[in-house]
């Protein structure tokens, strides 16, 4: 959590990684996700999430936390992508 809160601090902003997590977890579990269209929407994360978005932020986590935390985020992130 430490290495998370130092790279929103520095690279991101407040929770962008939780945020991200959370919502590309209900994204993928919501029974209309495929019907995603990048010309429609509001913008807004919790409402009409950007899926290359969401998965750039997720990315930037893995890429820039130290190894055994971005194993552990690599795994959740497996598990969410397999329903995508």
């Amino acid at each position: 959590m430490r290495a998370i809160a130092y790279l929103e601090r520095t690279r991101l902003w407040d929770h962008a990684v939780t945020d991200a997590l959370l919502t590309w977890s209900w994204f993928v579990d919501h029974p209309w996700h495929r019907l995603w269209d990048p010309t429609s929407g509001c913008g807004v994360m919790e409402c009409c999430p950007n899926p290359p978005e969401l998965r750039w932020i997720l990315d930037v986590a893995v890429a820039a936390l130290p190894p055994k935390d971005a194993r552990t985020l690599r795994k959740q992130i497996a598990v969410l992508d397999e329903q995508w």
